[in-house]
């Protein structure tokens, strides 16, 4: 709380001493629970997996609130029959194998969203099991002025690209469908003119330029000749 109140209290002395910062207020509603502020001119969709990437595991701590649902597999514990106890408080089935506590099936020891117990944080202590993990999350980025959402930094130049080609290709087939010449559909518009010109061109021997210098080199390509029909078999007669 420290820590958010002085960054606010900076933020408005910067907005109150220059009007060109305004923008920055924007922060300040994001700006809660855990937090950092990462300053940087790298591209954050080439910056932002790094810093996700980059996680270690952690116990799981009495109070705290499981990120994650927690599964014990089956198997020795190494532990000795005497700790069994806590096996019991946890109603987690088990057998003595070999003078040591042996698990018998799967347990869901935590569960996501739920408290970790005292039991639950002891067991997993003494088990030597580190189930969840920590590190940083991209949740926003301010640019400019704005802010980005979590969907929209992750996006690179070529995701966008491809978005952009995608949209101009549904705009491109429903004005071809209404017949409303736009920018994306006139290319096709023109190509489907030519073909239509072309058609009547072959069909009424009218010639025109374009269409004469495409059609050309077909012309002139020689013909596959016909291959001869294979000849009848000869009928037999027979005489009587």
């Amino acid at each position: 709380n420290a820590e958010y109140m002085g960054i606010k209290k900076a933020i408005l002395n910067v907005v109150s001493a220059d009007e060109s910062y305004k923008g920055l207020e924007k922060l300040l509603p994001i700006l809660k629970d855990k937090f950092g502020l990462i300053f940087t001119d790298q591209p954050v969709y080439e910056l932002k997996p790094e810093i996700e990437r980059n996680r270690r595991q952690g116990a799981a701590n009495v109070g705290m609130t499981a990120p994650i649902d927690v599964i014990v597999p089956p198997g020795p514990t190494g532990m000795d029959p005497s700790q069994i106890h806590f096996f019991h408080a946890l109603q987690i089935p088990t057998k003595i194998q070999k003078a040591q506590i042996e698990i018998v099936k799967d347990v869901h020891l935590c569960k996501k969203g739920r408290k970790i117990t005292n039991s639950e944080a002891v067991l997993l202590q003494r088990l030597n099991l580190k189930p969840f993990q920590y590190g940083m999350e991209v949740l926003t980025v301010y640019d400019d002025g704005s802010i980005l959402s979590n969907e929209l930094v992750s996006l690179s130049p070529d995701d966008v690209l491809k978005k952009f080609q995608v949209g101009c290709s549904y705009i491109t087939a429903l004005s071809l469908e209404l017949g409303i010449p736009t920018e994306a559909s006139v290319v096709q518009n023109i190509f489907n003119g030519f073909k239509n010109l072309a058609a009547i061109s072959v069909v009424s021997g009218y010639k025109f330029r374009q269409f004469s210098d495409q059609a050309a080199p077909a012309q002139a390509a020689p013909a596959k000749e016909a291959a001869p029909a294979k000849a009848a078999a000869p009928v037999k007669e027979e005489k009587p």
